[in-house]
């Protein structure tokens, strides 16, 4: 029984999809907590300049990996640019979120620590509008 049928097609996409932005929240919590830890500021706008820091870091991360693993795509017709265009609203959509749900820690959590669950909430909240954009405009099958 082979479990690449077309009608799964989307659902190993997906889950590709996921693992591949698994590595990048990684990738971004690192960076975070390097920043917040060096710099001792985790909370409020600061969180804008660092997601971008984050952001020029696991973006490319992120492209190689979706574009050879995910979406299979060997042509030159997906563009980095496009990528990263998306990526970047995103990500900005992730640094509004994180900065801010940091100043409003309803549980009273370590600073740091509620920094990470916002960032883990902001990050789940745009992962399925990605992968949307991504198949349907950026990695687009040719037809």
């Amino acid at each position: 029984m082979e479990i690449k049928s077309k009608d799964s097609k989307p659902i190993l996409q997906f889950i590709c999809y996921i693992l591949v932005g698994a590595s990048n929240f990684i990738l971004d919590e690192i960076v975070l907590n390097i920043l917040w830890f060096v710099t001792g500021r985790s909370v409020g706008k600061i969180n804008y300049l660092f997601k971008f820091i984050s952001f020029c870091i696991y973006s490319t991360n992120g492209y190689i990996l979706n574009k050879k693993v995910t979406f299979k795509k060997q042509n030159k017709n997906s563009s980095y640019i496009d990528y990263v265009s998306v990526l970047a609203l995103l990500s900005a959509i992730d640094a509004i979120i994180v900065s801010k749900f940091t100043v409003h820690n309803i549980f009273r959590l370590h600073r740091p620590l509620w920094a990470n669950i916002c960032n883990l909430i902001a990050s789940a909240t745009t992962g399925i509008l990605g992968f949307l954009i991504n198949k349907f405009i950026v990695f687009k099958k040719d037809e």
